[in-house]
């Protein structure tokens, strides 16, 4: 698998923009400074249209890379002292975030992204094969 993270930057981006986030239990901050998006404060994670860390791992977005890291003081900033993980790790570490995410949007709203996923920006619909073999990899694992 390659990147399903633009895909899913952008349904967060969404998400944040109908209030989903909100209503998912997150907690919308004005970014430090007042400049740029806000972010948005769950339990073990934080979420910025930059990146998300997530239980002590960081994507950043911009260079679609992961680090072991404490948590930002605000995104996009990576600590020189944060340690560069491979991708496969860093994304194994999201899937759980990532499915539990979807399955909590999917409750609230009964129904999934097909719709959104027929209208991506041109950066998301380069990774929307990435985000679907995500999906195919759930179906296709024994005990789904």
């Amino acid at each position: 698998m390659r990147n399903p993270l633009p895909v899913f930057m952008y349904l967060l981006g969404v998400d944040a923009a109908q209030g989903v986030l909100e209503a998912l239990g997150y907690r919308k901050v004005p970014r430090p400074g007042g400049v740029g998006s806000s972010l948005y404060l769950g339990e073990d994670v934080l979420l910025h249209s930059t990146g998300l860390w997530y239980r002590g791992v960081l994507y950043h977005r911009p260079k679609e890379r992961f680090y072991r890291a404490g948590l930002p003081p605000y995104p996009p900033g990576v600590d020189p002292r944060a340690e560069p993980l491979s991708f496969g790790e860093g994304l194994a570490h999201y899937l759980p975030f990532i499915r539990d995410h979807e399955a909590r949007v999917r409750a609230l709203w009964g129904e999934g992204r097909e719709r959104l996923l027929r209208h991506l920006p041109p950066l998301a619909r380069r990774h929307l094969k990435d985000w679907k073999a995500l999906w195919r990899e759930d179906e296709a694992a024994p005990g789904l």
